[in-house]
């Protein structure tokens, strides 16, 4: 019998392809460089090269001049913050929690072609578990395994909470994709915090009957984390989406393929980097 963890990396390789694996593979690898250079050797100096790259102490001992080469520390840190609130379980075509697997399934999956070291964070209004950074198919598997396994014991969305958490475990710059419906209060200051310190992208999932519901007169809604009812003319904004507008983001619909949506925003971030 074939584990979830398993079809649902197999799935992301169907949908993908092989082609769309070749494109998202680079894209990935351009978008999130690596965050310096190693010294690899030196050579001969040559006309045109950087005076700076000048290696004054072989050039002394070989009575000729030779410059340093550097190559680029490709292995990144990436971090996944996963929301598995009880909020997440709300869906039309298929629910966001499914959609937020399936995001985590392609960036893990990135991340393994390139070999980065992956951290996970599960949270609600707690951290539900946090995976420290590894590498490596098994690995991947495992966290996938965890994931879909989980049973959280939180029900709300404390996004600030667990910024706290990795601000503290996290020292290394890494990248950071926070993937959440941010049905959440209060956390932008702790979001200013982390893109301080990492390179922070959230990943907005949501569902088109949260935007495009028809409405004519009061009807009753439960509010999945707490179980409270409520009447209401009109379905609540969310606020904390609301919030996220000035900070460049993935924003994925259950009623789209969301692969698109990730490949279109590897694409502009390349097209940024090579305007800069």
């Amino acid at each position: 019998m074939i584990s979830p963890s398993l079809s649902l990396l197999k799935k992301i390789k169907i949908r993908t392809h092989r082609k769309m694996n070749t494109i998202f593979s680079g894209e990935y690898r351009t978008a999130f460089k690596g965050l310096g250079l190693a010294f690899e050797s030196v050579r001969e100096y040559q006309y045109g090269d950087d005076v700076r790259s000048i290696d004054w102490n072989v050039s002394a001992r070989m009575n000729h001049l030779y410059v340093k080469q550097y190559t680029e520390e490709r292995e990144l840190s990436v971090v996944l913050m996963v929301d598995m609130s009880a909020s997440v379980d709300f869906g039309t075509a298929k629910s966001k929690r499914e959609l937020i697997f399936e995001i985590a399934a392609l960036f893990l999956y990135l991340a393994q072609l390139n070999n980065d070291r992956i951290t996970v964070l599960l949270f609600t209004d707690r951290v539900e578990k946090f995976i420290r950074p590894r590498k490596g198919d098994k690995y991947v598997l495992s966290i996938l395994d965890t994931m879909t396994r989980l049973k959280p014991v939180g029900r709300g969305t404390n996004i600030a909470s667990a910024v706290d958490f990795l601000l503290r475990v996290m020292k290394k710059r890494s990248v950071v994709f926070l993937i959440s419906d941010f049905l959440d209060e209060g956390f932008e200051l702790k979001l200013k915090r982390l893109m301080q310190k990492h390179d922070l992208i959230p990943v907005i999932v949501s569902d088109p009957m949260e935007q495009e519901m028809n409405m004519f007169g009061l009807a009753e809604f439960v509010d999945l984390e707490t179980g409270e009812s409520f009447l209401s003319e009109a379905l609540p904004e969310n606020a904390g989406v609301t919030r996220l507008r000035e900070i460049d983001s993935i924003r994925i619909s259950t009623a789209e393929p969301f692969e698109h949506a990730i490949l279109r925003y590897f694409e502009k971030r390349n097209r940024a980097m090579r305007r800069m």
